[in-house]
């Protein structure tokens, strides 16, 4: 609650003050910019709709140190307001969650950062992970190289080559009187290569959680208002008796004046099929930060259809809720 007051206070005094959008502060090589979104989300399953609106505030700070160092600090917050009914009352299952909390030192070979913030794989999926609702449901990353926290991470930018390297550390519990940890220390690795004068990313990544090793491989074209990329997951899971999960995206995207049409297929398998669903999203943006979009999600898994769980391996079973398509409309203003 302290954090949402805080957040809600900060952007009070950008507007009262008549600070520029964006950033809030900018003086002696201190600078605070704040971004984020509003989005009023309705989503429609089998006839029955549910409130999905959305509240992103996101505060970076910065200060310059000397002419090659500086100090980085970046905080998200998101709120969400599905109160079913509840009319703002005390036991409403309106949310807070913080996204993203880390703070580093950055200079000319990139940043060092700590704290909660996307893992290594995030800059590969981020190819395949553009609509604004759907999609992305292939990709399987593995927990720690996932948005996670107690992460140490390394990201730097060299012409045409990105780099990124993380390493998650182990949670620490007290256990009798003594300390261990979890075993959920990872290591990830990953890199893009932009080839900018005929449209070509490529990016690919590998890394390790308890053992389980997973890669990812990504590649993206753009040519004028068109679009086109895919994306390729495979886990090796160490447990034994566990099937290796292999998983495909592919996007395409034309824009027409304001409106962007996009269409993604995703397709992940273990024994047996695990994500199969192709989702068509229609998008007109009044302005570049204002949008309205129409989003609906193929499920093609059915009633009954047996798989193994991604997150824990064990035999899930599709329900009659698990295999219905979903309907979104939303709108949304970034700023």
């Amino acid at each position: 609650m302290k954090k949402t007051l805080i957040a809600l206070a900060v952007a009070g005094a950008a507007v009262a003050t008549g600070v520029n959008a964006g950033e809030l502060y900018n003086q002696d090589g201190t600078s605070l910019t704040m971004k984020g979104r509003v989005e009023g989300i309705l989503a429609l399953r089998d006839g029955e709709a549910s409130d999905e609106s959305r509240t992103r505030l996101g505060f970076l700070g910065k200060q310059e140190i000397n002419d090659n160092l500086y100090g980085v600090g970046y905080f998200e917050g998101q709120f969400t307001s599905n109160d079913n009914g509840d009319n703002d009352t005390e036991d409403s299952t309106s949310t807070f969650t913080d996204r993203y909390t880390y703070a580093g030192l950055g200079g000319t070979y990139g940043e060092v950062t700590y704290g909660k913030q996307d893992g290594v794989f995030t800059p590969l999926s981020d190819f395949t992970d553009i609509l604004s609702y759907h999609g992305d449901s292939a990709v399987n990353k593995l927990d720690a190289l996932d948005r996670i926290d107690n992460q140490l991470k390394y990201a730097g930018s060299f012409d045409a080559l990105s780099v990124y390297a993380e390493y998650r550390f182990a949670d620490r519990v007290e256990n009798a009187g003594t300390y261990n940890n979890n075993d959920q220390d990872a290591y990830g690795l990953s890199a893009i290569y932009s080839l900018s004068d005929i449209g070509l990313d490529f990016g690919l990544g590998y890394g390790e959680q308890n053992d389980d090793g997973q890669w990812v491989a990504t590649v993206a074209y753009t040519l004028n208002d068109l679009y086109l990329s895919a994306l390729y997951s495979h886990i090796d899971y160490d447990a034994a008796g566990r099937d290796n999960y292999d998983g495909y995206e592919f996007v395409a995207s034309y824009t027409v004046d304001k409106t962007k049409l996009i269409a993604s297929y995703n397709y992940g398998e273990t024994s047996d099929t695990a994500v199969d669903n192709l989702a068509l999203e229609v998008a007109y943006y009044f302005q570049p930060n204002f949008r309205s979009y129409v989003s609906y999600n193929f499920n093609m898994l059915d009633q009954g259809d047996t798989y193994e769980s991604l997150s824990t391996g064990s035999t899930t079973t599709v329900s009659d809720a698990d295999e219905q398509d979903e309907l979104v409309v939303g709108l949304r203003y970034d700023f």
